[in-house]
């Protein structure tokens, strides 16, 4: 048992680690967004990938190690959370299961609240990208209309001529 309490602190102490990178990304991530610098964010994105990768396969060792110690504790591993192990479970490795899942947790709570603002930002962004544009379009319609706001016409500004070709 200690042997499987061991591996499951360290895969939650990687878990943490690999999230501290992903926080990192995220804040990189609304600066590229802030910034619109396309390139960068384009980078950024696929290191995301890849540690969400990771994470994904920390996950998979922790659900398994997690199944591991519920057999052993003879009960059903859905019914077994680190919460409960902690509390089932009297072993000299607790604190620093205990401080890995608080830390998980925090992490977490970051990932969760960076991925809010950085939707908000870019919820900002397309906004003011598409008030842009009307606004573009609509000084676009006014250059080239014929008529000024009081419907007078305008004095054209394009000149032109005639050219015969008749010889």
């Amino acid at each position: 048992m200690n042997s499987l309490l061991k591996h499951l602190s360290d895969t939650m102490e990687k878990k943490v680690l690999l999230y501290e990178k992903f926080i990192s990304l995220l804040r990189e991530e609304w600066s590229c967004i802030a910034e619109y610098s396309i390139d960068a964010l384009e980078s950024i994105i696929l290191k995301k990938d890849e540690l969400v990768h990771q994470l994904q396969g920390l996950e998979s060792d922790r659900t398994r190690i997690m199944k591991k110690v519920a057999k052993e504790l003879k009960i059903y591993h859905s019914n077994l959370t680190m919460k409960k192990l902690l509390n089932i479970q009297k072993n000299p490795i607790n604190p620093r299961l205990a401080k890995s899942r608080k830390n998980l947790l925090s992490k977490i709570q970051s990932v969760n609240s960076l991925n809010h603002s950085i939707r908000d930002l870019m919820k900002k962004s397309s906004a003011s990208f598409r008030k842009s544009l009307v606004h573009l379009h609509t000084e676009g319609e006014i250059a080239s209309s014929p008529y000024h706001a009081n419907g007078k016409i305008k004095k054209s500004k394009k000149y032109s001529s005639i050219l015969s070709v008749d010889a």
